[in-house]
């Protein structure tokens, strides 16, 4: 039974950082769809289009990074300062905490007198732990908070995302370069779409609809502002 609780959980981490990972490929695709886009319709070169491709990529990679691991990092600490709190609070009020956590569970549905018992039993054990998972709905944090993983994905994802109009833009030919890259890079975002659905248990056509039409909207004013350079 343990196994499976962990593999359960396991398994739960894993959809959660998947799916983000695919929120991020979402952004590098419509972003970097965007700027082929638009710098084609404004008639610039191929060399110009991919630089500013390339600068996307690794600008953009840079941000999704960085914010990926500033949410984190700054959530960590958070709740390291939250357990440090709780952890001051039964120092200074023993009792006073151990009646709340009674009150917590009572809250819960359980009788009085049962409330106490799990109350004591679950303080004998490990009173923060208790606390914590009462009163702030949190398990106890690891050692580290995972920020620098986690920004590396969120940045590669990015990366990996935006790559895909560009190498559009590189190997086609130019004369069927805009059309075709506005059908791939949607069958891609409709792709993505997909798979967040299954990670997510969401309805499919709902989210692949609103990749499309999110990435179609995108390309759309990306071409418009072209057209207006251009001329």
């Amino acid at each position: 039974m343990r196994i499976l609780e962990l593999d359960s959980a396991q398994l739960a981490a894993w959809r959660e950082h998947a799916r983000d990972s695919i929120l991020e490929i979402n952004d590098g695709i419509a972003s970097a769809a965007g700027v082929a886009e638009g710098f084609a319709t404004a008639g610039a070169t191929l060399h110009t289009l991919l630089l500013a491709g390339l600068t996307l990529i690794v600008a953009g990679a840079l941000a999704a990074a960085g914010a990926r691991y500033s949410e984190i990092r700054t959530e960590w600490e958070m709740n390291c300062s939250l357990i440090e709190d709780e952890r001051d609070s039964l120092l200074a009020d023993p009792a006073g905490e151990m009646e709340e956590l009674v009150a917590i569970y009572q809250a819960k549905g359980l009788e009085p007198q049962l409330a106490r018992q799990v109350a004591v039993a679950l303080t004998g054990r490990d009173a923060v732990a208790a606390h914590v998972d009462a009163e702030l709905r949190l398990d106890r944090l690891g050692t580290s908070s995972g920020a620098v993983p986690a920004a590396a994905i969120a940045g590669l994802s990015y990366g990996l995302g935006a790559a895909v109009p560009l190498l559009l833009v590189y190997f086609l030919p130019s004369w069927e370069r805009q059309v075709s890259t506005l059908v791939v890079v949607l069958l891609a975002l409709a792709l993505t779409g997909s798979i967040a659905a299954w990670l997510t248990g969401l309805p499919t056509i709902r989210l692949v609809r609103r990749n499309v039409t999110l990435g179609a909207v995108t390309m759309a004013g990306a071409i418009i502002v072209g057209y207006a350079v251009h001329i």
